[in-house]
């Protein structure tokens, strides 16, 4: 079988398999295999001759765009398409385990240890947390069914291109698309969340609890750390489309750490970041509580600039010798 026959179709079967669940896959990629086998077969027998390049490319642009395929092998569904199904499943799960948890953990269990009334806190916490989460679940059902009313009601065109598919990746290569998207979701969903938090917010206060003021300097890193967070997910969605770019990558990614490291000193210079101007507790216990706040956030803010600073150093030594650039951790700009 010539090269660019199997390439063509492997690549295309890869596409589709992208979307199937994983417990269907393989049975329905073989059945798409031999149905693509068949169809070339009897165009060769048509033509008389076997099927050149363009020839195949116009077979598989006739048999559909992958998503469009790998949808008419499963059930309809009315809001989301079951073919969109494990890629949505996958994002609720980053975003509510992975970014929410350790985020309202970090913002309101250090205040209930503190507070007068740790119950109430505890509670505020809880409330605040479900109503994020149902926030977010609506969010990204609303994304993903106008992704897929979009995709599969206005991308019908035979015009896509099968030489545009991606080429099937090693295991190695699978590994590292799934962790920069995964990355790509968690900078998104970082984002959301302080986006969620400190819109226009110079405070957190608590039922009969200390109430926490926000140092100025939050107010002018917002948009900095909201644009350093979003480049960030955008060049590991780009890693994950295209991994090859990995030039375009080390770039991007030691400009990143460049104004992360920027913002790091300016947070550091502000001194202290919070201050607790009310509530229950005695003015020894509220000095404690702000001398802890201050030491605590002096050292993450340390840490991460010395995870920023390591990250820079091993890009700019990939760019040196030219060599591709590995997965990244999932990181974001802080």
């Amino acid at each position: 079988m010539p090269a660019h026959r199997t390439d063509l179709i492997e690549r295309y079967l890869h596409a589709v398999k992208f979307w199937l669940p994983k417990a269907q896959q393989e049975d329905i990629i073989a059945e798409l295999a031999e149905d693509l086998r068949s169809q070339v077969e009897d165009r060769e027998a048509a033509l008389g001759h076997e099927l050149n390049e363009d020839e195949l490319v116009a077979v598989l642009q006739k048999r559909g765009d992958p998503l469009e395929v790998a949808s008419g092998y499963l059930p309809d569904q009315r809001l989301i398409n079951p073919a969109l199904l494990p890629v949505y499943k996958l994002v609720l799960k980053i975003v509510l385990l992975w970014v929410y948890v350790p985020l309202f953990a970090f913002i309101f269990l250090g205040p209930a240890f503190t507070s007068a009334r740790p119950a109430a806190v505890l509670l505020v916490c809880c409330s605040e947390y479900w109503r994020a989460a149902f926030a977010t679940v609506g969010m990204v059902t609303i994304v993903f069914a106008l992704l897929d009313r979009y995709q599969l009601s206005h991308g019908r065109a035979d015009d896509w291109n099968p030489r545009k598919l991606p080429r099937v990746p090693g295991a190695q290569d699978t590994g590292a698309r799934w962790k920069h998207l995964a990355g790509s979701i968690f900078g998104i969903a970082a984002a959301a969340c302080w986006v969620y938090l400190l819109w226009h917010r110079t405070e957190f206060s608590f039922p009969d609890g200390p109430r926490f003021v926000l140092a100025p300097v939050w107010g002018e890193i917002f948009w900095p750390i909201t644009g350093l967070t979003l480049a960030g997910a955008l060049i590991d969605l780009l890693s994950s489309l295209r991994p090859r770019w990995t030039r375009v990558r080390s770039y991007v990614r030691v400009g990143i750490d460049i104004c992360g490291l920027g913002l790091a000193a300016l947070l550091l210079k502000a001194g202290n970041l919070v201050d607790i101007a009310a509530g229950t507790l005695s003015v020894a216990d509220r000095a404690k509580a702000t001398t802890w706040i201050h030491v605590t956030s002096e050292w993450t803010l340390i840490i991460l600039a010395v995870a920023v600073i390591g990250d820079g150093i091993q890009e700019t030594r990939r760019l040196l010798r030219g060599k591709p650039a590995e997965p990244a951790a999932i990181s974001t700009a802080a």
